[in-house]
């Protein structure tokens, strides 16, 4: 593991990796199951809200909402 980048221009070339790597498996996810996920743990939104937007059951917003996040989890561990 590599040291923590001391100067500005390393940190920000950090989180510009670190937004690659989390748009590239966010790319991975179902358009549905990507717009849930956001919208769950980015923005808080309820599953009443969720499903408003996407046009499903708060259920089926559930179910999106938890396999994206397995997925996502068995990604990042590859």
């Amino acid at each position: 593991m590599s040291d923590p980048p001391t100067m500005p221009d390393g940190m920000n070339e950090r989180a510009d990796d670190v937004s690659v790597a989390f748009l590239m498996l966010l790319e991975r996810l179902s358009p549905e199951a990507r717009a849930a996920f956001l919208l769950r743990e980015i923005f808080g939104a309820d599953y009443r809200e969720i499903a408003a937007v996407i046009g499903k059951s708060e259920a089926e917003c559930r179910q999106l909402v938890i396999h994206a996040r397995a997925q996502l989890r068995d990604e990042r561990l590859r």
